[in-house]
């Protein structure tokens, strides 16, 4: 049986966006070529990289030639998502998508890009509509300010899917579920009638309805809307919210 022939390493491809000038990064399989400007003067990881004196190499300074380029222990889709944030074109900046951002935003947090973290959490404000997933994306990332009005949202919501289960955790929905169901009935009467009991609180219905008319109906979903959990969202999270 013949031996087996030994295989080639792979050689690392030039990237087709990012492949210009400065320093060279290796990312997987690719090989990225960009200005060093940014990532001295804006990232405190790389600033400190960058200050450290040179060793020696038969193929020159580290990042200097695509021979010995600067390794990344990152994804290539992170790192382009990355220098798009960074050198950013009317065309780059509107096709970012929220995936896009988050890889951003995990790349700036890392190596302190302040500017683009800052930034990246902007814009997936506004991508990341979901009460549960804001809750998931500001811990994994410490974003302060989400986290509050994100579960008061959920407290106040009519169910919660199975998405907001599986993005928030079963202690966190353990908690959740007994703000949901703490509803005070404030300042009830004592008929027991279903709409009576609430008809003077603070859900503000009418204390006479016009006659003729059907009181209204009150349900667990529109006493949650009506109380503010705020209070008790931050007796029971305390230190969690941020």
């Amino acid at each position: 049986m013949a031996a087996a022939l030994p295989i080639a390493p792979l050689v690392p491809r030039r990237d087709e966006e990012f492949y210009c000038r400065d320093v060279v990064f290796q990312v997987e399989g690719i090989l990225f070529k960009v200005s060093r400007r940014p990532f001295e003067e804006d990232s405190e990881g790389f600033a400190s990289m960058f200050a450290l004196p040179p060793t020696d190499h038969p193929s020159g300074v580290e990042g200097t030639s695509d021979a010995n380029p600067i390794h990344l222990p990152v994804t290539e889709e992170e790192f382009r998502a990355l220098l798009r944030v960074i050198f950013p074109t009317a065309f780059t900046t509107r096709a970012l998508t929220k995936d896009n951002w988050m890889s951003a935003l995990k790349l700036a947090d890392m190596w302190g890009f302040d500017d683009i973290r800052d930034k990246a959490i902007v814009e997936l404000r506004r991508l990341i509509p979901g009460s549960a997933e804001r809750i998931r994306v500001a811990r994994l990332f410490s974003i302060p300010g989400w986290v509050e009005p994100a579960l008061k949202d959920l407290a106040q919501q009519d169910t919660l899917s199975g998405a907001d289960l599986q993005a928030l955790g079963w202690n966190t929905v353990a908690k959740l579920m007994q703000i949901r169901e703490n509803v005070q009935f404030g300042n009830s009467c004592t008929c027991g009638c279903n709409y009576c009991s609430i008809a003077h609180g603070p859900i503000g219905h009418p204390p006479n309805p016009v006659a003729g008319s059907r009181p209204p109906v009150v349900t667990s979903t529109s006493l949650r809307r009506a109380m503010d959990p705020t209070p008790r969202i931050r007796e029971v999270f305390a230190d969690e919210l941020f």
